[in-house]
């Protein structure tokens, strides 16, 4: 959560004072770019219930969520920010090409992708981890769920001010690359506790279920 408020909390500066976007434009293109996202969690929902399975969609979706970050903290440093010390309310920076400009919009949209396809599951496959049977468990879950969702609140509150206070001053390698370490972090650690987890083997194809419902 932090990292993704991180880039989308001043996507909007960044588009009108790096990229050089009227206002009406810049707000057009987040709203395009938050759109998609929604629109890959259905993507993400349907692999981690039908064909992948929930931890396998977490995975390979955090892994194109660190390698869009990535992208966008590495063509923000090399291309974008020209001259430097450009980017800031007083400042705004020059002319880009159009390869450094369709660069940057992959890399949101490798962004999009990423934290759009793991969303929707991440909590499922933290609840697939207790067993509600169990009184001890059921209580775990409710902790976890607890901690989850203070974790989201707090991700949110610090890429909303810190890092967003960071960004508004024109610094927007440094906001960029923090989101990028905590994303990467949150992949390790993930990945860290695999031995350890439950997997519910997936159900295939959702269509022909629902075509049975009707």
């Amino acid at each position: 959560t932090l990292a993704f408020f991180g880039v989308g909390v001043n996507l909007v500066l960044f588009l009108t004072r790096v990229l050089g976007q009227d206002n009406a434009e810049a707000a057009n293109n987040v709203s395009k770019w938050t759109g998609t996202v929604y629109i890959f969690s259905l993507l993400g929902a349907l692999l981690s219930d039908s064909y992948w399975g929930r931890y396998k969609t977490c995975a390979v979706f955090q892994v194109i969520f660190v390698l869009g970050l990535s992208l966008l903290s590495l063509s923000t440093y090399v291309f974008l920010l020209k001259p430097k010390g450009c980017g800031d309310e007083k400042s705004p920076c020059g002319d880009h090409s159009t390869f450094e400009i369709g660069l940057f919009y992959i890399s949101i949209y490798l962004i999009a992708l990423g934290n759009g396809g793991y969303q929707p599951t991440i909590a499922t496959f933290g609840a697939d981890q207790f067993d509600e049977e169990d009184p001890n468990e059921g209580h775990s879950k409710i902790s976890f769920f607890s901690f989850f969702y203070l974790a989201l609140n707090l991700g949110s509150l610090f890429s909303n001010t810190i890092l967003g206070y960071f960004e508004d001053k024109g610094i927007w390698t440094l906001g960029f690359w923090v989101s990028t370490g905590s994303a990467a972090m949150a992949l390790v650690l993930f990945l860290c506790g695999t031995p350890m987890y439950r997997h519910f083997k997936p159900q295939g194809n959702p269509l022909s279920r629902f075509c049975r419902v009707v």
